[in-house]
Formats: C-alpha cells, sequence, structure tokens
C-alpha cells in the first residue's frame, strides 16, 4: 500500500517536470516526439534484455526525456537529463531511403547519456562507441560511418574490447 502510493507519487512528479520541461523546449513535434520516445523505449529494453547494461543503467536511461526538435543534429543534455532529435530525419523521404535513422539517431544520443554515466567520457572517444556498441542495433551501426571520419576505426575497436571482455552478445 505505502509503496503503490510512493510510486504514484513518483509518476506524478515525473509527469508534472515533463510538463514544465515542454514548455521552454523551443519549437518541438509532438507526434515525432512521442515516435522518439517509443524508438528509445524499445531500444533500452533490448539492451536490457541482451545483457549489455545493468539495471542500474537501464532505470537511468529510461529517465531521459526525448524531444524532436527543429535541428540540424541531435544533442544530449546532461544537466537536463534530455535529447533531442531533428525533425528532419522523421520526415517520410528520409526513412524510406535510410530504414532505422530515427533507431540510430536516438541510439547515438542516448550513447553519449550512457558513456557519461559509466566512465564521465564526453564526444566522440572509445568510450562513447563503446556504449554505442552496447545501445544500437547492430543492423543501424553503419550509419556511424558516415557521421565522423573516424568512426569505423573507434567502432571497430569498441566492438574489439567488447568482445575481448565478454561483453559481445550479440
Amino acid at each position: 500500500m505505502v509503496i503503490s502510493f510512493f510510486f504514484r507519487i513518483l509518476v506524478l512528479t515525473k509527469q508534472k517536470s515533463m510538463r514544465v520541461r515542454e514548455k521552454t523546449v523551443k519549437g518541438y513535434c509532438r507526434q515525432g516526439t512521442v515516435k522518439c520516445r517509443q524508438v528509445t523505449n524499445r531500444i533500452i529494453k533490448s539492451a536490457r534484455k541482451k545483457g549489455l547494461i545493468t539495471a542500474y543503467e537501464h532505470r537511468y536511461l529510461s529517465e531521459v526525456t526525448v524531444w524532436c526538435v527543429e535541428q540540424r543534429r541531435g544533442r544530449a543534455y546532461f544537466g537536463y537529463n534530455d535529447i533531442t532529435i531533428p525533425k528532419w530525419c522523421l520526415r517520410k523521404e528520409e526513412v524510406e531511403a535510410r530504414p532505422g535513422v530515427i533507431s540510430w539517431y536516438v541510439a547515438h544520443e542516448l550513447a553519449h547519456m550512457l558513456a557519461r554515466k559509466r566512465w564521465g567520457a564526453r564526444g566522440h572517444c572509445l568510450d562513447f562507441y563503446r556504449a554505442l556498441v552496447d545501445i544500437c542495433p547492430r543492423a543501424y551501426q553503419k550509419y556511424e560511418y558516415g557521421y565522423q571520419k573516424r568512426s569505423p576505426k573507434k567502432l571497430r575497436q569498441a566492438r574489439a574490447i567488447q568482445k575481448e571482455k565478454g561483453y559481445d552478445r550479440r
């Protein structure tokens, strides 16, 4: 009884804080945001089921709020526990041309949050790529190759580290 009351208060507080944050996020797309949040939940559950993230990391990533906004690139806001995804990746032409681009974008930004939580890493360092290998579905990791010049090499290194430690369960 007491536990369910506590969780009910926790959920209501989260909803209220999301509504307050919603007022400060400029130019977000409500439909796109809902779709991106569904993709986020699917990615996190999949990684947890494969044992690539711990229960603590699962809870942390579940609390990250996803926004679909008008901008060129995605962004991870560590202080607010938010990530933003650009609206252009939800366009029909983009989805048809590159299936899975939404999943890749969400996984990319979640990997920034996870790398920061695990190792305190910022930017596109090797620790970020290790987190990306854990979070991003293998089929969509190819989109990372066009993102930065050295990403194929870093992804190979990250996969080798994961395999060496026995974490590669794909």
